[in-house]
């Protein structure tokens, strides 16, 4: 029997209005009660993950939250951190000129704040300002390049844009970063090693469960580290050919209840 379920958010357990549905709410609830651990995995910060399932009946059944993409491992029952990776200042430094020289737009994460040193700001970056519900705050950068607790940059733009920054970005510091796209506009640098799938490795290994007990639901491909770690790997129909080629099972998209459906095959009624 499966012991811990790591549902993505984003594309796979909310649905285009940014809600969890009555079904998958019900599967995940029927899932618990068979002393399943679930945990939700997210490029978002720990408190949008907890606002996701606030005043939903899953707020005190979720424990555990993988947050910025797994810089950030978090027991919401006993407020405390499981696990924070934040980015050195040289590898801030680092990522800081190089954003200067290619005039990317971007911002910077902290565990309470988003930063940018850019005055001319994304609607993509207002996007996440708003949906995260945190303030963006701009600064010298200087001032982030002296900072401890920088844990996640986002370049931010069209898909095109994306795709075209992704390759050159790969390319030059693939070595030196973990470097993740979390959907079509946005890119994201962090730590090297950092990912959802390492994450679920070290809080598996902390609820002393093992690889062979977990099953992963994401949509997109830096869920597919999930996969890789997984027991099994089930991609969103919503999700691009290459992120289910990744996969062991497809379910059915984000507005048609996937994690309802892919829960009901693999732990029957």
């Amino acid at each position: 029997m499966y012991k811990l379920l790591a549902l993505d958010l984003d594309g796979t357990l909310l649905n285009k209005e940014n809600q969890i549905s009555a079904q998958n709410i019900s599967a995940i609830k029927r899932v618990i009660q068979q002393h399943c651990t679930v945990v939700l995995c997210s490029a978002r910060p720990v408190k949008a993950i907890a606002a996701v399932i606030c005043n939903t009946e899953l707020e005190h059944l979720i424990r555990y939250f993988i947050s910025f993409n797994g810089a950030w491992i978090y027991d919401a029952a006993e407020r405390v951190d499981i696990r924070f990776t934040p980015l050195s200042r040289k590898e801030v430094q680092t990522a800081i000129a190089m954003l200067a020289e290619n005039q990317f737009p971007h911002h910077f994460f902290t565990r309470t704040n988003m930063m940018t040193c850019s005055p001319n700001i994304s609607h993509y970056t207002r996007y996440e300002s708003d949906i995260f519900a945190m303030e963006i705050v701009f600064t010298e950068p200087a001032y982030i390049a002296q900072r401890d607790d920088i844990v996640k940059i986002s370049m931010v733009g069209s898909t095109d844009f994306i795709d075209n920054i992704a390759n050159k970005i790969d390319e030059q510091f693939h070595l030196q970063y973990s470097l993740s796209k979390t959907s079509n506009h946005y890119y994201e640098i962090m730590k090297h090693g950092i990912n959802k799938g390492d994450a679920l490795h070290y809080l598996s290994q902390h609820l002393n469960i093992s690889a062979q007990a977990v099953v992963s639901i994401g949509d997109q491909e830096n869920d597919i580290s999930m996969f890789q770690f997984s027991a099994v790997g089930v991609a969103m129909g919503n999700a691009n050919d290459y992120v289910k080629s990744c996969a062991d099972r497809v379910s059915q998209d984000n507005n048609r209840h996937g994690v309802a459906f892919a829960i009901n095959q693999l732990w029957p009624v």
